[in-house]
């Protein structure tokens, strides 16, 4: 009885190397490294040092991104695949050959609810720039991409001072001491 429990535990530990192994190799599909970060301008205050000055970059950590196949977006294109980026802002997932863009996730809300999710409340410090530039960049991907072999991509964005990486959104406020 040990022996068949033996038999049976070293036979299905063997299918499944094998079929972990098949997976690793397959041809079809690549391995992608993605990275995603944004520049962080310094935006005032007490008179910086020339690093400072630079800005840094920041990772897009818990980002969540939609993966859409082909070279040019459609408005309810289908998602390939999704993916959420760890606290340093990667993810590592796989592809096989071809074209495919990237567009954040909440592109994917309604005009409306994307709106209100980064449009702030009435504040005389912000100018927003109207329902036409936010239908823009909601329709517009983050990057586009070909894949080819393994590979390792990176999305850098640029913010803004106090707006971020919000197309639609103006910043009108007193500048900084």
């Amino acid at each position: 009885m040990i022996f068949r429990i033996t038999l049976f535990a070293a036979l299905a530990f063997t299918v499944a190397c094998g079929t972990a192994k098949k997976k690793e190799t397959d041809p079809t599909m690549k391995v992608i490294n993605f990275q995603g970060n944004v520049h962080k301008p310094y935006c005032g205050g007490a008179r910086p040092n020339p690093d400072v000055a630079a800005g840094y970059y920041e990772s897009m950590k818990f980002e969540k991104f939609n993966i859409l196949k082909g070279k040019t977006f459609t408005e309810g294109m289908e998602i390939y695949k999704e993916i959420t980026l760890d606290v340093e802002g990667n993810a590592i997932f796989n592809l096989p050959v071809g074209d495919y863009m990237i567009i954040r996730a909440d592109k994917y809300l309604s005009l409306e609810e994307f709106m209100k999710k980064n449009a702030p409340m009435e504040d005389k410090n912000y100018k927003i720039k109207g329902t036409d530039c936010f239908k823009t960049w909601k329709n517009t991907p983050e990057m586009y991409f070909t894949v080819e072999n393994d590979t390792s991509i990176e999305l850098r964005q640029k913010a803004k001072c106090w707006v971020g990486t919000n197309a639609c959104l103006e910043y009108v406020g007193p500048p900084a001491p």
